[in-house]
């Protein structure tokens, strides 16, 4: 889930990632750079002293009081990829981000790193672009191609001195006009209006601003992948005048970014005396980092131009607030071996999320994390008889685990009993009523083997999360705990902390226990296993059927208590929706690989019941976990929150829905529920999947090369939206009612935030520590310590709450022996958790990255392919689509369509509300080799285009004129872009590192008609 940030409509030309105004000045890129600043929304207490080019972080003492009074916010710093000026935290109210622009105003900050923010005086916030007078915008723009700089509520309120009263009403106007000064909310008493009259809220108008004043933690690595470039001022003429030039967006060189500036031969350039090189990042929300002459490769020194292509891992070593760029070092080159592309990408891919050593790397643990293992492993051995006295005692049930086919770690495991009469009449006694089965859930006790502070523990607190790419895994733990000792291997006596319940036959828990014990586990099932036991309860299974199961059990009863736990938690996954639960289910990619690693086959991974029976038991552990440590660990209780969505990021995916024909409520997780599985016919106890028959509809939807646009927009206004639902069973629904849930559910996903850890104590007065999808007050994660060391710390925290409960005093000890040490403060707690927020994105994007790289392979190997696609945005050169049958977004470019003219028609607004939706009209060349048109037309200055062709040449079919909105179904070419390639500037040059890239174009419409 990631939110929606303001982005810069993707064309031809790229944004700077500087404003001009920051490099207007500069003499030597290669030395001390110090350009002249703009920085209009910083106030004059805040700007750096002196010729400084930022202002000094304060203390820490010094942040984190001003945290605790009130006077800043604190927040992951998140950076628009396709504007490197636009940066943003979260705002604790939940309305709107807090906007930080400019490099100066981010303070050194980057990705990821936890920043405190000053609130900035009301004058110099932001105020959306949609709401300044469109002719205002156009003066700025052209003076300004690139927006640079943002219209500040002061100016607003100048050149549109009624714009706000309008807007907001002339109560708050007048409120917000008296206190420009303060930077605290306006009061917003009412956004409903006076009378008739409906207002917007301010939020949704003005954004707050702000700068950052120091770096909490930084949790970016500051290790980055980049290319080694010579600045380009030595490889200009001195005589020559550098001018800058508003309109220059050349990408040849590091600074023509920046300054126009004609380019010489590579080869002179190598004589300058230049002292830094310039190391520019792949990511772009990264700064360019000097690396000194003396330190880059010999071969750069001599041939820098041989080094066009290829990629190196630097790291920043120094930023002082007197230089605007970093200082680095480069720390290896990345291998460009275009024969062993997966390995090379799999390496870069786990820079990213903080491996810079590489893959080799990433399995190799420290030779002290090792020992620690073994010396763990001796000291367990050792103690065995003695410890195993203090566990409950489960191995004489039928335990099994149920996990992925290919899963080697095996944290949790689970058993099903029915209630002796003597148990259930003792509960009876202690009021609780109609018990009658016990669940056990039970999870690795990976805090027992890992002792807090020991090496491999600082180690696993590092990685904080293993990391799963399509063909591999990276570990959190060495493989000695993760897959023979934690893990709960069939026919082996292993160690758990359990969480065992006593539960009716209509699902309701009545009691729970904690504690740690022994389980052996039966049997190993894949999901595909337990699946076939629910698909076919009543066949008669014999130890025949490949499924292996330890004495005394058979196949048989581990085929009943799948039954009866999958009956239960179905029960439970209803309640759990009807009392308000949220689920966005998208499409994820499931791949087929050879004995190397190659794809041989992609397809929409389908869940199944057996994945919802383990996903239900799991959260009801987790859940009674998180409330037990709540109870007890009030300031110290380490849990997971998911905050609502920004009220007005989901308020604006909420109208877009609605002018479409999706009328889905958004007021909570509950109301949006039940409107998704309205509009997809289903009950809201079941909730809306994706249909197990998408790629079907899909490959019947292709097979029909005469469809029509305009036949296909008539099918779409004539579907039932309100259909009555009369089964449980899944509907069936044409591709393009599936079309619209899909992108809806993506839409929605998209306005969503992140979960987070989070320490109970430390929680701002004002946020709730509910779980926003899931509709839990109280939530943590409990269930994978194997691959996820928020759970580690969780296991830890509920042995010290039974330490205290314990009466035997040498039990307690016991208990206390694997606690978190005392001196670990809820301050600390709360660092390891933004250490894990961290670790666990970086983790998601690198799986996310993963599988786009192996679906880029399977394209490369079967060469270009026809995909359907459903329009998920509408920008005024391009529109994004969601590839129906994996589940990937791309952009479409105009300027890779042969087009002849196209029309951007700009969302309309009113009193701050969308009231009509964007769309595109393009108008396609007659002849397919004729691209003249399109070309130039994207190059130009106009985004608005209307030509005079008439269209009295083009077959009367439609096919040649094509309207490009909201939920559209349209037919993609899927391939890879060869303009990606580039050529060796010389015959010394190093190898290519080009890799290939997805590129989507749309097809046109074809009838008999016009298929010629």
């Amino acid at each position: 889930m990631s939110t929606i940030d303001n982005e810069v409509v993707g064309s031809k030309k790229k944004r700077n990632r500087y404003p001009r105004s920051v490099v207007r000045n500069l003499k030597s890129i290669g030395e001390t750079v110090k350009p002249r600043l703009l920085v209009t929304n910083i106030s004059g207490a805040d700007k750096p002293p002196g010729n400084n080019e930022y202002s000094p972080h304060w203390s820490y003492e010094d942040l984190i009081s001003g945290i605790r009074n009130g006077t800043l916010l604190s927040g992951s710093l998140r950076i628009n990829p396709r504007n490197f000026e636009d940066g943003y935290i979260k705002h604790p109210s939940g309305d709107s981000d807090v906007y930080i622009s400019t490099l100066a105003s981010r303070n050194r900050g980057l990705p990821n790193d936890i920043v405190a923010v000053m609130l900035e005086p009301k004058r110099n916030w932001r105020v959306f672009d949609s709401f300044v007078d469109e002719s205002f915008r156009g003066v700025e723009d052209s003076k300004q191609k690139k927006k640079s700089r943002y219209i500040t509520l002061e100016e607003f309120l100048k050149i549109q001195p009624t714009g706000l009263e309008k807007l907001v009403g002339s109560h708050l106007s007048q409120k917000i006009v008296q206190d420009l000064n303060s930077s605290s909310d306006p009061i917003d008493s009412s956004a409903k209006g006076y009378g008739t009259q409906t207002y917007a809220s301010w939020w949704s108008i003005i954004q707050r601003t702000g700068h950052v004043v120091g770096i909490i933690q930084s949790l970016h690595s500051r290790a980055f992948i980049g290319n080694l470039q010579i600045p380009c001022n030595y490889q200009t003429p001195k005589k020559m005048t550098t001018k800058v030039d508003q309109n220059c967006d050349s990408t040849n060189s590091v600074c023509s970014r920046y300054i126009n500036q004609p380019e010489v031969s590579c080869k002179s350039s190598a004589m300058c005396s230049w002292k830094n090189a310039v190391l520019t990042p792949t990511d772009t929300r990264l700064p360019r980092v000097f690396i000194p002459r003396e330190v880059c490769p010999e071969g750069f020194q001599k041939s820098p131009e041989t080094y066009k292509n290829v990629r190196f891992i630097g790291r920043i070593t120094e930023w002082t607030d007197s230089n605007m760029f970093p200082q680095g070092e480069l720390l290896r080159e990345l291998s460009c071996d275009s024969s062993n592309l997966i390995q090379d990408e799999t390496d870069r891919i786990l820079v990213g999320a903080g491996f810079i050593w590489g893959v080799d790397a990433a399995f190799q643990f420290p030779d002290d994390v090792t020992e620690s293992v073994h010396q763990s492993m001796n000291n367990v051995n050792a103690i065995h008889e003695k410890d195993s006295a203090f566990r409950k005692d489960f191995r004489k049930y039928c335990v099994f685990t149920i996990d992925p086919s290919s899963a080697q770690d095996l944290d949790d495991a689970l058993h099903i009993r029915h209630l002796g009469p003597d148990e259930i009449k003792k509960l009876e006694s202690n009021g609780h009523q109609n018990a009658f089965y016990e669940v056990g859930v039970h999870i690795a006790d990976v805090s027992y083997f890992v002792k807090p502070d020991s090496p491999v523990d600082k180690e696993a607190a590092a990685r904080a999360t293993s990391i799963y790419l399509v063909h591999l895994c990276v570990p959190m733990l060495p493989r000695m705990l993760c897959e023979e000792e934690c893990s709960l291997n069939p026919g082996e006596d292993k160690f758990a902390f359990s969480v065992v319940f006593t539960v009716t036959k209509d699902a309701k828990i009545l009691t729970t226990w904690f504690g740690r014990t022994r389980i052996r586990s039966c049997c190993k099932l894949s999901y595909e296993d337990a699946q076939q036991f629910i698909d076919h309860p009543d066949k008669k299974w014999t130890s025949n059927d490949c499924i292996k199961v330890e004495q005394p059990y058979t196949i048989l009863d581990v085929c009943n208590n799948v039954l009866e736990l999958n009956n239960l938690a179905t029960e439970m996954r209803r309640n759990r929706f009807q009392s308000g639960a949220l689920l966005l289910d998208q499409v994820k990619l499931s791949f087929s690989l050879d004995s190397n690693k190659l794809p041989l086959g992609i397809a929409p991974y389908i869940p199944k019941q057996s994945n919802w029976l383990i996903e239900e038991w799991m959260l009801a552990a987790n859940k009674s976990v998180a409330e037990h440590l709540a109870k007890y660990l009030p300031d110290s209780a380490f849990l997971r929150r998911h905050p609502p969505p920004s009220v007005k990021q989901l308020t604006e995916v909420s109208a877009s829905l609605n002018l479409a024909g999706m009328n889905i409520n958004v007021d909570s997780a509950g109301s949006t529920q039940s409107s998704i599985c309205r509009e997809a016919s289903c009950k809201v106890e079941v909730g809306y999947h994706y249909s197990d028959t998408l790629v079907k509809l899909c490959n019947d939807f292709i097979s029909d090369s005469s469809i029509l646009e305009a036949n296909l927009t008539t099918e779409m206004k004539t579907l039932d939206l309100n259909p009555v639902v009369e089964s449980e069973k899944l509907p069936t629904r044409t591709l393009e009612h599936e079309a619209r849930l899909l992108v809806t559910v993506a839409l929605l996903t998209k306005a969503m935030n992140l979960a987070v850890y989070f320490c109970l104590g430390l929680l701002p007065s004002g946020l709730s520590p509910e779980h926003y999808a899931l509709n839990m007050q109280l939530y943590t994660h409990f269930t994978s310590p194997i691959r996820r060391y928020a759970d580690v710390i969780v296991h830890r925290q509920l042995s010290a709450t039974l330490a205290r409960e314990e009466n035997d005093p040498e039990k307690a000890a016991w208990y206390l022996s694997t606690a978190l040490p005392k001196e670990m403060t809820s301050v600390e707690l709360q660092k390891q958790a933004e250490v894990c927020n961290s670790k666990k994105l970086s983790a998601r994007l690198a799986g996310e990255e993963s599988a786009e790289l192996f679906f880029i392979l399977f394209v490369k190997e079967t060469g270009p392919f026809t995909e359907v696609c459903a329009v998920t945005a509408v920008l005024d050169r391009s529109f994004d689509v969601l590839i129906l049958s994996c589940g990937l977004t791309r952009r479409v470019y105009l300027q890779n369509l042969n087009l002849k003219s196209y029309e951007f028609i700009p969302p309309q607004t009113a009193m701050g509300k969308i009231t009509e939706s964007g769309k595109l009209r393009l108008l396609w060349n007659r002849n397919s080799l004729d691209t003249t048109s399109t070309n130039s037309l994207i190059s130009g200055d106009c985004s608005h285009y209307v030509t005079d062709v008439s269209k009295d040449t083009l077959p009367s079919c439609g096919c040649f004129s094509t309207e490009i909105r909201l939920f559209d179904v349209v037919r993609c070419s899927v391939s890879i872009d060869s303009c990606e390639s580039v050529n060796d500037v010389s015959q010394n040059a190093r190898q290519n590192t080009y890799v290939p890239k997805l590129l989507v174009t749309l097809l046109r419409s074809t009838c008999k008609q016009c298929n010629v």
